[in-house]
């Protein structure tokens, strides 16, 4: 039972599926249908019929024929092939047979599409050809009248444009043959053809236009602005040298009559309409008479430097002379005190060396002046690097004589940081007295006679001739550690005796009633005769902590009352 409601679902189910696959085949030869049916009422006739309007010769009758046979050849031909097509796909799903039918349908929609893609091309085709007509037809007009425009300006103003008029006059002769070609193309109906001409005569009006405009500029520019500017660079050249200016590096002579052999051949090019290019070169020459104007300028600027500045440098090397002088007998005079290393000396050499080399290079200078044999802008580069090396100079100067400032300050600072010292250490000791212990222990006087070795060996290098400041700061940062590391001592040891002896004191009230703390007080006292007050210490306070926590604190406290008494009761006196 159980068998037969499955086969009898699976029946149901695969009827169901037919069905909707069945239903969507046919949608789809209803769509094609439609799109069929759309092709054919497309106005193509209609869109053809505009190519009449037109000269139906050449290229246009070509075309139109070529238009009209591929459309019938669609109506005619692929539409009613694509209707047996789908008439026989419709037989194929009667029989079932759905894959056949599918794949027709497939080889119908890329049969209209390809219809759609050649309609497309002859209505974009169509288009670019009565399009080209009219647009022709509108351009060709404003073409002719920029034509007459330009013919009137080289007639009105032939005088301007000199030997390039025969040139212009031939170029004008061309236009109007391309202006006949495009009437002979577009009589005989070739529309894109004519198309092409106009866009070329459109080019050609605008660059010959623009010759129109340019040429009679640019002659100016050759024959008068350039060559007026070359007269007045070279009367200012020649009056430059009569003032005693050196100039010949400059050339001037030679680059005006080379320009003014230029000249003339961006004419030769103009009277060919080279006119691009002769604008461009004739742009060039004019930046390299900036360039020659600009390095007169240079000279006359370098020429005032040089006359105002000579005497200026020739003051601060002297200057700075008179300083290395006294910086030598100093420096002599330092070294009977001080001892200054190999490198500082070799850097003071150096500083002489170099500014015995300015005032030589200087008076090179000099001597080119007087010669007057080389131009002021070399001079004034070179009095521009010897003003650098001068300042240079006295920087470095300037620092050798701070260094030998230094070793003098460095040597009253050695000596007060001694003096502090020597204070520091006396009064370890005089609180060592005070304190009146029962006796020191051996590590700390040897720590004690240390700190002072150390103070000696730095009195005897600050005592040494000459100074080595470089020892002594050595020496000196030695001996800072030793003796702050011996007050440091000095103060721990005298407040560890003042503790035990409190603490012994404190736990005295436990010795009859604890023989353990009998016994270990004892020992702390034995420690502390024995000048090990850290041990007696550490031996008195376990002690009392052990019957007494917390002992050690209550004693701390009561100290610190006992000192602050103390120091209330000074206070009131």
């Amino acid at each position: 039972m159980e068998i037969a409601v499955m086969i009898l679902l699976l029946m149901c189910g695969v009827m169901i599926y037919n069905y909707i696959y069945r239903k969507r085949l046919y949608q789809e030869i209803d769509r094609l249908e439609a799109w069929k049916i759309a092709i054919m009422n497309r106005p193509i006739t209609d869109e053809l019929s505009k190519v009449k309007r037109l000269n139906m010769t050449g290229e246009t009758e070509q075309l139109f024929e070529r238009w009209r046979h591929q459309w019938d050849e669609i109506v005619a031909t692929q539409l009613p092939m694509v209707e047996e097509k789908l008439f026989d796909t419709e037989e194929l799903l009667d029989k079932y047979r759905y894959q056949k039918a599918k794949a027709l349908l497939r080889e119908i929609e890329h049969t209209l599409r390809k219809i759609e893609e050649d309609i497309q091309t002859i209505l974009h085709e169509l288009e670019e050809l009565v399009g080209s007509e009219e647009q022709n037809r509108t351009e060709i007009e404003e073409l002719k009248q920029i034509y007459r425009n330009a013919k009137k300006t080289l007639l009105a103003y032939r005088h301007t444009f000199g030997d390039a008029e025969v040139k212009l006059n031939e170029k004008l002769d061309e236009i109007h043959s391309e202006f006949q070609r495009f009437e002979d193309l577009t009589n005989s109906g070739n529309y894109l053809a004519a198309r092409e001409v106009v866009l070329s005569l459109k080019q050609e009006l605008s660059v010959f236009s623009q010759m129109l405009h340019d040429i009679p500029e640019l002659f100016n520019e050759c024959q008068t602005t350039i060559p007026a500017q070359l007269a007045e660079l070279l009367d200012g050249y020649k009056e430059m040298n009569e003032s005693g200016y050196i100039l010949d590096h400059l050339q001037i002579e030679q680059e005006v009559a080379e320009k003014q052999e230029k000249l003339q051949q961006y004419i030769e090019m103009i009277h060919d309409l080279r006119v691009e290019e002769a604008k461009q070169a004739i742009g060039e020459i004019k930046e390299e008479i900036d360039t020659l104007y600009d390095l007169l300028e240079k000279e006359v600027i370098a020429h005032q430097y040089v006359k105002e500045e000579v005497g200026k440098i020739k003051e601060q090397l002297y200057q700075l002379s008179e300083e290395a002088k006294e910086t030598s007998e100093e420096t002599l005079f330092v070294q009977q005190s001080y001892r200054l290393s190999a490198q500082d000396l070799e850097k003071y050499r150096s500083i002489e060396k170099q500014i015995h080399q300015l005032v030589k290079r200087f008076s090179l200078i000099q001597a080119r002046m007087i010669e007057e044999q080389t131009a002021h802008s070399i001079l004034k580069e070179e009095l521009e690097q010897l003003v650098a090396q001068i300042k240079m100079m006295k920087e470095e100067h300037e620092q050798f004589r701070d260094m030998l400032q230094t070793l003098r300050k460095d040597e009253l600072i050695a000596r007060e940081k001694l003096s502090d010292m020597k204070k520091k250490l006396s009064e370890a000791i005089r609180l060592v007295k005070k304190s009146r212990l029962p006796g020191l222990p051996e590590a700390y006087k040897l720590q004690l006679d240390e700190a002072k070795n150390l103070l000696m060996r730095v009195t005897l290098r600050l005592d040494e001739k000459p100074l080595n400041m470089e020892a002594v700061n050595q020496a000196l940062d030695e001996a800072a550690v030793f003796v702050q590391r011996v007050y440091e001592r000095t103060t721990e040891m005298i407040e560890q005796a003042e503790l035990v002896e409190k603490v012994i004191q404190y736990g005295n009230r436990y010795r009859r009633r604890y023989s353990s703390v009998k016994e270990g007080l004892e020992e702390a006292e034995l420690s502390f005769r024995n000048y090990d007050y850290e041990l007696a210490l550490e031996q008195a306070v376990a002690t009392v902590e052990k019957v007494e926590p917390g002992a050690l604190q209550r004693i701390q406290q009561l100290l610190e009352k006992d000192e602050s008494k103390q120091l209330s009761e000074k206070g009131n006196r």
